[in-house]
């Protein structure tokens, strides 16, 4: 073999590296072409998700029925309807036959003996047990009781849901220990966790509700008064 062969072997070496670097930078370039137009995909499938399935996710979590009848009796009683709207997922999660451990029947909750109490208040003719499995009928008397609650609690949302669970006696005499309340309108301590926890869970609820059927319910917000304290306005 010549010399002149001996020297060439090298730069054709060197060449075949260079073509093989050049290859392997092209394949590095689709590679990475096709992994940032796989996460453009997956981006743009998360994007159609959100907007197209999220929302129906979260009605299903977050049901709304009886619609008319809830928006008619939040209209007699002057009251927010995702307010009511929250009340009744709370107390029923929208199940009219729904019925507690301690009695309670239907979409609000009412007691039987607070039934007969409300029909009173109503003025309902014939009124039968058997009606607080009616929506129209629950509906109009938990909406009843609510707006008692409020006005009698000055707007105040939390003394009135408190109410609402606990029962107005039970309340009056919270608010009249100065432990539990130091104006003897605002309860700074609510005794019993599940009592606690009611309130702020309809509240939960109600921006809930607020964020998802704003449109269809036609929601207004709470609003804060002079003192800080969470209140519903008539409107």
């Amino acid at each position: 073999m010549t010399q002149e062969k001996r020297q060439m072997r090298p730069a054709r070496r060197r060449s075949r590296r260079r073509r093989l670097t050049q290859a392997q930078k092209r394949r590095m370039w689709i590679g990475g072409g096709c992994a940032a137009g796989l996460v453009l995909l997956l981006a743009a499938l998360g994007l159609f998700w959100a907007f197209r399935y999220e929302p129906t996710r979260e009605k299903e979590s977050y049901p709304l029925e009886y619609t008319q009848e809830l928006l008619d009796a939040a209209g007699e009683f002057e009251l927010d309807p995702c307010l009511v709207a929250g009340l009744v997922f709370c107390e029923s999660s929208f199940r009219a036959d729904a019925r507690s451990d301690v009695g309670a029947v239907g979409l609000t909750q009412i007691m039987p003996d607070t039934g007969e109490w409300l029909a009173h208040k109503l003025e309902l003719e014939d009124y039968a047990p058997e009606q607080l499995e009616d929506p129209q009928t629950n509906l109009r008397m938990g909406c009843w009781y609510l707006r008692f609650l409020l006005d009698r609690y000055e707007g105040r949302l939390q003394e009135a849901l408190t109410a609402y669970i606990a029962g107005q006696g039970t309340v009056d005499r919270w608010l009249e220990d100065p432990e539990l309340s130091q104006d003897g309108k605002t309860l700074d301590v609510i005794p019993g966790s599940d009592v606690k926890e009611y309130a702020a869970k309809v509240m939960r609820m109600y921006e809930k509700y607020q964020e998802i059927y704003g449109d269809v319910l036609v929601c207004g917000p709470a609003g804060d008064d002079a003192d800080g304290l969470r209140v519903v306005r008539r409107v």
